[in-house]
């Protein structure tokens, strides 16, 4: 049997933030659908690109995520989601385009561990 001692917290601490269901305030509500309205925006800039431009849609995005995300490991993995999609767009040619569903799941990675981060400051 493993011990569980060491650097790792208790379980029942893992267990409230990991497993226990998240219910959201009002107030998370109001920071998800702000960011979920951000990102509707680089969504449409990105696969339609006459909505906008995707690099001014996805850096306002980063700034609302360091704004109204609480500094803990979920917003770092939302901003590691976040900067996958810049670099999988930047990258030289069309890559992106062929590999448009890659984007999206990033995109998608994004969306959800933004919430995750409001949800379980």
């Amino acid at each position: 049997m493993i011990s569980m001692s060491g650097s790792l917290p208790p379980i029942s601490d893992l267990r409230a933030r990991y497993t226990g269901w998240d219910k959201p305030t009002n107030e998370n509500l109001k920071d998800i659908g702000t960011i979920e309205f951000f990102w509707r925006n680089l969504f449409e800039a990105i696969f339609h690109p006459n909505q906008g431009n995707w690099l001014e849609q996805w850096q306002q995005l980063y700034n609302l995520i360091l704004e109204r995300c609480p500094n803990n490991y979920e917003r770092s993995t939302t901003l590691f989601y976040l900067e996958t999609v810049k670099n999988c767009i930047n990258k030289e040619g069309d890559w992106w385009i062929q590999h448009w569903r890659t984007v999206l799941i990033y995109l998608e990675n994004t969306r959800d561990w933004a919430r995750k981060s409001i949800i379980r400051s």
